[in-house]
């Protein structure tokens, strides 16, 4: 049997009117001239070979981007939820008790809970907190060291609810020496961050270079850097996107504190840190609220640390 050669030349024919009526589109909306291109670059030969052709067209394709504004309406939900932040510490200072409300839209600014009635009570002693400036939300202790291995509870009135946490600080063990190394600019150095001890515990490194030449009178030129050493195998920590470098000039002075963490405390950071410094990497894990020691209808942590 002859094969029908009239049949394939008609198919041909139809893919190349379709690749030029496609790169003549292409050409109109780049508002590129199709003729003097395909005769200036011997395109109206590749005609001949529509696959050829196709396929540069489609890589022009990949290399054009199109971006459309998308306003998408989210639904916020009134969760009457109230937002505690405390840590106690055996250093002598007025601790903070934070109280806040949750936001209802992506990036927004807590409001402060205000004239709400805070009280921490160790044994018998109680310590009533004050609101300082009045309508900030931010409750202060008088002076006062926590003591190591001694309960702390927290009592909060606001707007006719109660809400309750309680912890317990553990030991903290000894920091290591503090280990820098020089940036690629000489000028400048970086932390290195190891773990350190067998408990879970957190360091926070104070840094301030006013003093020194490189301080502009426009820049802070200060930073903190926490680092954060729980003792806990998380591939999601294992695989955490990489954080920038904090540099800082030879002068500065860096001051730091380590913090103890109760069990009950350690699982509150966890999962604040799945949400926030591991979360972007390979094993991201399901979204949640962070684990709380306070009552129901609030959120956050009321912590004692040494």
């Amino acid at each position: 049997m002859r094969p029908r050669w009239s049949h394939f030349h008609r198919k041909g024919a139809k893919a190349q009117r379709a690749a030029k009526e496609f790169f003549t589109i292409l050409c109109e909306t780049l508002r590129l001239p199709a003729r003097s291109i395909s005769r200036r670059h011997g395109l109206s030969a590749l005609a001949v070979k529509p696959s050829v052709l196709i396929s540069i067209t489609m890589l022009f394709l990949l290399l054009i981007a199109c971006e459309e504004k998308i306003n998408i309406s989210l639904k916020s939900e009134n969760m009457d939820l109230l937002v505690v932040e405390g840590v106690l510490t055996n250093e002598k200072t007025n601790h903070l008790v934070k109280l806040s409300l949750p936001y209802q839209s992506i990036n927004g600014t807590s409001k402060p809970a205000s004239g709400a009635i805070v009280k921490i009570a160790e044994g018998n002693n109680i310590h009533t907190l004050t609101e300082t400036p009045s309508g900030s939300g931010r409750y202060f202790t008088d002076s006062m060291i926590a003591v190591v291995a001694r309960s702390y509870l927290l009592t909060i009135q606001y707007q006719g609810k109660q809400y309750f946490a309680q912890d317990t600080s553990v030991p903290v063990e000894p920091m290591e020496t503090l280990q820098y190394r020089k940036a690629n600019d000489a000028q400048f150095y970086t932390l290195t961050l190891n773990p350190s001890g067998t408990s879970a515990n957190y360091v926070r490194h104070d840094i301030r270079w006013k003093n020194t030449p490189l301080c502009n009178a426009t820049d802070a030129c200060e930073g903190e850097i926490i680092f954060y050493d729980l003792k806990t195998i998380d591939v999601n920590e294992i695989y955490k996107p990489a954080k920038q470098e904090f540099y800082f000039p030879l002068g500065s002075t860096i001051i730091r504190r380590k913090f103890s963490a109760s069990p009950a405390y350690k699982a509150f950071l966890r999962g604040v840190l799945s949400e926030t410094e591991w979360r972007g990497g390979v094993f991201d894990v399901e979204r949640a609220n962070a684990p709380t020691n306070l009552s129901e209808g609030a959120i956050g942590f009321f912590a004692v640390s040494t």
